[in-house]
């Protein structure tokens, strides 16, 4: 039984990676026969055969690290339209990259015309929507949801649950062990009849102990991990002696991060306020029409260093005379009509560049909480004073992977993992990622009504 669990994984991760081979493949053939036809002939001294194939070689090898940069590669995790819409951000951002970086500097007279790359794109979209389609045919098929056991403790199990539910085409949750410390047998033999083991809030004992013998059985491990795993994940590795070691520090980020930082926020939020300006002042006049109250909220932050700042905000609620702080719910009536379509697509986070502009925030970095959410998570988490070492950011890891709704140990975690690997090119990453964030309801979800008491704070 273990050795046909692990042929069977083997088996999937090899058919996946065959479908993204596929599809790159077929997207360089596109590519290429777009240039041999509509580019090659233009060109003074025109490419002959070996320069024709490294282009396609190059093009696919570009299509390749956005699929990685779109988060592309998990065909299994995404549902068909996420999938198709982040594939369609790749193949977008691939070809103009292509055609300003390739096609036009191969000209030696003036612009080459853009529509054969427009032809181009709209062949690989619709490639992409087949493959999408063909590909959760099989996945349905050959991958069925995996069937999960649970062991955790009594008091975190139905949040994992409520979780998971969300995904019941991939993880199904046959069955569940309230952890306790005398019955430790009893999980090793329920153990022995699952192959997924989801291990949640249980002892570090206890679990380093089902862990070794679930690995030792061929199971797959799926565990949540602690504030301490996720500190000792991205430690740098010191391989002097003949024993390994994890130094994990707690400097904040280099210089050279920060300088490069500081750098891409000054571009990207002048950018961003200059070429879509009009837009902006188009939903400055909406929201002043609608109930004549003030365009922006301005409201204190906390960013690096526990340092206070007002962020700025495109006002979305209606004009309170409470200056009481109400998390906002599912179907708020407070939130008005033009406030709802803003904060749909985030646009109410615009004005928050003029913050990155001053250098109150970054654009990547942990959301910027309110002092009275900071005072209050430090007294539940202790080690939520570590985010606090880098600027608060407009988007991030907890942004994007989280909710509104998530918890605050949650999104800590996120927070954490952003700040070990914190480096420009995981900064571009999360960027480009936020671009489907935008395109996504949950994210914007507020607190259900019947738990207004969101601050749930696991074991750590």
């Amino acid at each position: 039984m273990p050795k046909s669990n692990i042929n069977k994984n083997n088996y999937n991760n090899l058919l996946k990676l065959a479908l993204v081979i596929v599809l790159i493949l077929i997207q360089g053939f596109i590519f290429v026969d777009t240039w041999i036809h509509s580019y090659n002939l233009i060109l003074r001294f025109p490419y002959i055969l070996k320069g024709n194939i490294f282009l396609m070689i190059v093009y696919m090898l570009l299509s390749y690290i956005f699929m990685m940069f779109f988060d592309c590669n998990n065909l299994t995790e995404y549902r068909p339209a996420y999938l198709i819409f982040s594939e369609t951000l790749s193949i977008i951002s691939c070809n103009i990259l292509v055609y300003l970086v390739i096609i036009i500097p191969a000209a030696a007279l003036g612009l080459m015309p853009i529509a054969p790359m427009i032809i181009m794109t709209i062949k690989d979209l619709i490639v992409i929507i087949f493959w999408v389609m063909l590909i959760n045919v099989i996945f349905k098929k050959v991958i069925p949801p995996k069937e999960v056991l649970l062991i955790s403790s009594k008091n975190s199990i139905d949040n994992i649950i409520v979780k998971f539910s969300k995904r019941k085409d991939l993880y199904n949750i046959v069955k569940t062990i309230e952890f306790d410390t005398n019955n430790l047998n009893n999980i090793y033999k329920e153990c022995n009849q699952y192959t997924n083991i989801l291990i949640g809030d249980i002892t570090s004992e206890a679990r380093n102990d089902i862990i070794k013998h679930c690995f030792n059985n061929f199971r797959s491990i799926y565990v949540i991990p602690k504030i301490s795993d996720i500190l000792l994940k991205y430690s740098e590795d010191i391989l002097i002696f003949d024993v390994p070691i994890y130094l994990s520090t707690n400097f904040g980020l280099s210089l050279e991060v920060k300088f490069f930082k500081r750098l891409s926020d000054i571009f990207i939020s002048l950018f961003v306020l200059i070429v879509f300006l009009p837009i902006w002042l188009l939903v400055s006049l909406l929201i002043k029409i609608e109930d004549r109250g003030p365009i922006f909220f301005f409201q204190e932050r906390v960013t690096i260093d526990n340092k206070l700042f007002k962020i700025i905000k495109f006002r979305s609620m209606k004009v309170s005379n409470n200056d009481e702080v109400v998390p906002t719910i599912d179907n708020d009536d407070r939130i008005t009509r033009v406030g709802k379509f803003i904060r749909k697509f985030h646009i109410d986070e615009v004005p928050q560049m003029f913050n990155v502009l001053v250098g109150d925030m970054s654009i990547v970095g942990p959301r910027p909480e309110r002092k009275e959410h900071v005072e209050l998570y430090t007294k539940e988490i202790c080690e939520f004073e570590y985010r606090s070492k880098v600027k608060a950011g407009i988007t991030g890891l907890a942004q994007i992977y989280g909710k509104y709704n998530t918890s605050a140990i949650d999104k800590l975690k996120l927070d954490l993992i952003y700040i070990k690997k914190c480096s420009f090119i995981f900064d571009l990453e999360l960027i480009l990622r936020t671009i489907k964030v935008l395109f996504i309801k949950e994210n914007t979800e507020g607190f259900d009504i019947k738990t207004q008491e969101y601050i749930k704070c696991n074991a750590r």
